[in-house]
């Protein structure tokens, strides 16, 4: 049967969900850029979102089309190592070459083989569907090997494009459980990271998964519409759309509360006024009636600085809080002034006015003395001499007169500071005023009270008197005040009060709603214009995933009277739907209504592969574990013509334990690599090459010279082909694996392969791979003489026919050999 190219029949979408985006935003002139950028902030996260509301946001410029990335660069599987995981217990590694093309893992059930695969998807995504959607706990407790649970690690190498080899893992401590695995990740010769999130795979792995196993398979189609939805959204990464809708919507919600909760504000506030009978509210009526209403001056009204009734209340707070004298502070301090007066009045009598001239002119006399060397007569008499005798005794004289005289300054400056303090007391009793529309009945007598306050005696001697009598006066008289102030102000606010803190509450919602109205505005057209245009988004993504999942089942649907005429998603929230439509023997129906179970898991894969292998994905790889088990032999032959197809620039790698799918490629000579893994006791796995497509050629040559119904001729013009195949093949697979694991674009290398046009040009190119140089093919066939036997047979035999034996043979398989070990 021919192997159709499936690579060409299921195209799938080269340009990203931005840029589809971006050009149906270009093209709708109703909406400004803030909106564009919006959406586009959306789409990307939460946290963009919020940046492109913040101050100084930057506009989401599309990027021009040559800056963008054509294709990114590729991973190839190219081992995986598991110990003490699942069915492996001794560590495991599985070898597998990392180019395109297709490898078959074998194994009956519970050789590990499965194990493997299960690693590299916990390696990967941290998590497996198996037991992600097992009910029972016992599937998750026992994810330990029983022989030989530590160490526990599972770790996969990658070939990747551009970059030298990349691992990740997954590790676990003695005793730890599923979950506390400890992620890493490594490029060669780099520090290992802490998780996977380094190597960019994060966002692929959700909408490129590469990884599908038998129970995905069956359970994609196997749930109701609303779950195949999902899961074919987030095939097609519709749900970056859905993601966007749903931030939209909770930021609609947000920004719209301050209005929604102003508008329910409003119409309680506008029922409160309508009951009141105060002189405002009619005024409060006419202001809110207004559209928009002028907050400013419901402001103002509020305030009192246009209302009287307002401003009579203010003045009344106003006289409430008024601070009078202290009457405590105003006895103090007339007992301390008449203290200070008595003192000074005792130290004040006439013989000490004239101690204070004699003390005044003893000291000019001793100058006068000091001025003299010579004992001189007194200034004053002029009879007394002025001796060193006189002198002693007067100065002595003077400091006892000079203690009085202190005593006497120090009184008098005591009672001049209490003068100044009790005037200063008296003179800040607060004067209160008459209030038009407010009868103060205890303002009268206050006024008197202060009155009397301000007439103060001219003399300091009267001063305490008048304090012990006029201050408590008019601080009696200032708390009745104070006391029918506050009552009647609360009696004026009783009416108003309910709807000024209302109206207050309801003020500052409205303003916060006046600022956001242009905002919510913009948020409410980005929210419609991706609702609206999610049905176009949907339709445009699944257009070519649904050309390419037809087209597969094409292939898959052999002998099946079943055709898959549209794929399409409905609706939206609780309502949405997948729908696959399709005939049988001609007759329109649901496709999945008459679908048996090998149907139904040929159909999942149509789904999967498409977005599996699209441009866009970073995996070069596909892995599907136990894909054939419910299919007959015919699908089995059109699924193996699928894989065919997207070999020509993928990594297939199937995990199998039915051999029906290694003997149909034996069978039809597909060129793949076919591994074996085998369990022994104590959960020992092991893992050998059961076909390797260089040594199927030497297995077919062999079984040719041993063949004597054929003619001499026959095998001399057929053997030297089956060695130019083993040759070319082996050299293949050498230098596609050691140009993957030195990071070589894939493009570049099957560049250089597809110039090579003989079989010298292929070994060639695999020896300067080995050296770095191009060294001559024909000294590398004299450095062992079965190589050369094996070229020429390869090269001459293959125009001119050759005669081959079993020797001839046996030397082929040491020239794959060394082939393939590169050496």
């Amino acid at each position: 049967m021919p192997t159709d190219d499936v690579s060409e029949a299921a195209p799938t979408a080269e340009q990203s969900l931005v840029d589809t985006v971006w050009d149906l935003l270009d093209a709708d002139a109703n909406l400004d850029d803030d909106t564009k950028y919006l959406v586009i902030a959306a789409m990307d996260s939460e946290e963009s979102l919020t940046a492109q509301l913040g101050e100084g946001a930057l506009a989401q410029h599309r990027p021009e089309p040559e800056a963008r990335e054509e294709r990114p660069a590729g991973a190839f599987v190219h081992q995986i190592s598991v110990s003490g995981f699942r069915g492996i217990g001794a560590e495991a590694t599985l070898k597998i070459t990392p180019f395109p093309g297709i490898t078959v893992v074998s194994g009956r059930n519970g050789s590990g083989k499965s194990s493997f695969a299960e690693a590299l998807e916990f390696a990967l995504t941290g998590q497996s569907y198996r037991w992600r959607n097992k009910g029972a706990k016992l599937w998750q407790d026992n994810w330990r090997n029983l022989h030989s649970p530590d160490p526990c690690s599972v770790s996969v190498e990658f070939a990747v494009e551009d970059s030298t080899t990349t691992s990740i893992g997954a590790e676990w401590a003695a005793g730890a459980e599923l979950g506390d695995a400890k992620h890493w990740s490594q490029v060669m010769r780099e520090k290992q990271q802490e998780g996977v999130s380094a190597l960019g795979w994060t966002n692929a792995i959700e909408i490129h998964r590469p990884i599908l196993s038998y129970d995905e398979i069956g359970g994609l189609l196997d749930q109701e519409p609303s779950k195949l939805y999902d899961a074919l959204a987030k095939l097609l990464a519709l749900d970056e759309i859905q993601d966007a809708e749903a931030r939209l919507d909770a930021l609609f919600k947000q920004k719209s509360q301050p209005g929604d909760m102003a508008k329910a504000a409003l119409k309680q506030l506008k029922s409160q006024v309508q009951e009141s009978d105060d002189p405002r509210s009619a005024e409060l009526v006419k202001l809110l009636r207004k559209r928009p209403p002028n907050l400013d001056a419901v402001a103002e009204l509020i305030s009192g600085s246009t209302s009287g009734a307002e401003s009579v209340v203010v003045r009344l707070d106003a006289i409430a809080n008024t601070v009078g004298p202290d009457v405590q502070h105003a006895a103090a301090l007339a007992a301390s002034l008449r203290d200070a007066l008595s003192t000074s009045r005792g130290l004040a009598d006439e013989s000490m006015r004239t101690a204070e001239l004699r003390a005044d002119l003893l000291r000019k006399a001793l100058e006068f003395h000091s001025a003299d060397a010579e004992p001189a007569a007194c200034p004053v008499c002029g009879e007394g001499t002025l001796t060193a005798d006189w002198a002693e005794h007067t100065r002595a004289f003077l400091e006892t007169e000079q203690g009085q005289l202190a005593m006497y300054s120090e009184a008098r400056a005591q009672v001049n500071q209490l003068e100044q303090q009790a005037r200063a007391l008296l003179t800040s009793v607060p004067m209160v005023t008459a209030i038009d529309g407010a009868e103060l009945t205890s303002l009268p007598a206050y006024q008197v009270a202060q009155a009397a306050a301000a007439q103060i005696p001219h003399t300091v001697e009267g001063l305490p008197s008048y304090l012990e009598s006029t201050i408590p006066a008019v601080q009696a008289s200032l708390d009745t005040l104070r006391t029918e102030a506050t009552e009647l102000s609360a009696a004026l606010r009783d009416s108003w009060a309910p709807i000024a803190t209302a109206t207050l509450a309801w003020l500052g919602l409205e303003r916060d709603a006046q600022q956001s109205t242009e905002l919510v505005d913009r948020i409410s057209k980005a929210r419609n214009w991706v609702r609206n245009h999610s049905g176009e988004l949907r339709n445009e993504r699944l257009r070519p995933i649904s050309e390419g999942a037809r087209a597969i089942w094409s292939q898959l649907r052999q002998e099946s009277n079943v055709e898959i005429s549209d794929i399409a998603l409905e609706g939206s929230r609780n309502r949405r739907r997948a729908v696959l439509q399709g005939t049988v023997d001609g007759q329109e129906t649901s496709a999945l209504s008459v679908m048996s179970q090998g149907e139904l898991h040929a159909l999942a894969l149509a789904l999967f592969l498409p977005r599996a292998t699209a441009a866009p994905s970073p995996f070069r790889f596909v892995v599907l574990d136990d894909p054939i088990q419910a299919m007959d032999p015919a699908k089995i032959d059109g699924f193996l013509n699928v894989l065919t197809g997207i070999a020509k620039n993928r990594q297939v790698i199937v995990f199998s334990h039915d051999d029906r799918l290694p003997t149909a490629i034996r069978q039809r000579s597909i060129p793949a690599q076919l591994l074996e893994v085998r369990r022994e006791q104590g959960s020992q796995v092991t893992v050998k090459f059961a076909d390797v497509p260089a040594r199927r050629f030497v297995d077919d040559a062999r079984a040719l010279v041993s063949d004597r119904t054929l003619s001499d001729d026959v095998r001399r013009q057929v053997l030297p082909g089956f060695f130019r195949f083993a040759i070319e093949a082996a050299a293949r697979q050498a230098f596609y694996t050691q140009r993957s694991l030195h990071g070589d674009k894939q493009i570049e290398t099957e560049e250089l392969w597809h110039g090579a046009t003989t079989t010298a040009d292929y070994i060639s190119l695999v020896l300067e791979t080995m050296a770095g140089t191009t060294p001559s093919v024909t000294s590398w066939c004299k450095l062992r003489p079965h190589r050369g036997t094996s070229v020429g047979i390869a090269t001459r035999g293959f125009h001119h026919g050759a005669h081959v034996s079993h020797a001839d043979v046996n030397d082929l398989k040491s020239t794959v050999d060394d082939i393939l070990a590169t050496r």
